[in-house]
């Protein structure tokens, strides 16, 4: 099941050890080259100076309403690792960015990304091209290159946009496949179970006389 960026903004942070609210997300860094939410921030009282944030790795579990941590000591200071930091200062964009095929077709613009909560993986880019389409799904191993100006997608990654509305997830479609195949296979062992069970019908001694019509000369 993947969760969308705008379900995560906002959310409340707890620590398992305490139940204590650390804060609320208010910051998503992403990892360009991993495509990945590798960490964010959270607007947490008293911390004036200091930006704290929540390295991705530090997640226990994303649910419906919150997230949440192992203890509060997964809120760090962003200063702390310059890696973050550098994620942070010079951000570039993918929420708003356009996106542009090697052929120089342009798909439209992230409207929203989905990711693995597991992880912080990022499988797929919403895409909305224009009013009169709604947001489409391209999958992130499309993109090529994240640039600070434009996404560039592999040439004809038109091809492979989805509706966005179809994206249950490839685990949900294949569960269908199987669920059908199963149907089909009870279906076929139904209609094997019931000719089994006519011709057997067919065979006793009651239902022949019931079939056969009266001998010869009663009617007279």
């Amino acid at each position: 099941m993947f969760y969308t960026s705008k379900k995560l903004m906002g959310m409340p942070v707890v620590s398992l050890a305490d139940g204590h609210q650390l804060g609320r997300i208010k910051r998503l860094l992403i990892d360009h080259s991993k495509m990945a939410i590798a960490a964010f921030t959270v607007d947490r009282k008293g911390w004036f100076k200091e930006q704290p944030v929540v390295p991705y790795s530090h997640v226990k579990s994303v649910g419906s309403h919150a997230v949440t941590v192992d203890e509060a000591s997964a809120v760090v200071k962003l200063s702390s690792l310059p890696e973050l930091e550098a994620l942070a200062k010079h951000p570039l964009p993918l929420l708003g960015a356009r996106v542009i095929t090697e052929e120089g077709t342009v798909l439209g613009t992230v409207e929203d990304f989905r990711f693995d909560p597991q992880d912080g993986k990022i499988h797929y880019l919403d895409i909305k091209s224009g009013l009169l389409h709604g947001a489409r799904s391209l999958e992130t191993d499309q993109i090529i290159t994240c640039g600070r100006d434009a996404l560039i997608a592999r040439a004809g990654a038109e091809e492979a946009l989805q509706k966005s509305g179809g994206l249950l997830s490839v685990k949900l479609q294949d569960a269908c496949k199987s669920a059908g195949k199963t149907f089909d296979s009870a279906g076929t062992i139904t209609r094997k179970v019931g000719e089994t069970v006519n011709r057997y019908w067919q065979r006793l001694p009651f239902s022949q006389k019931k079939n056969d019509g009266p001998p010869p000369g009663e009617n007279s």
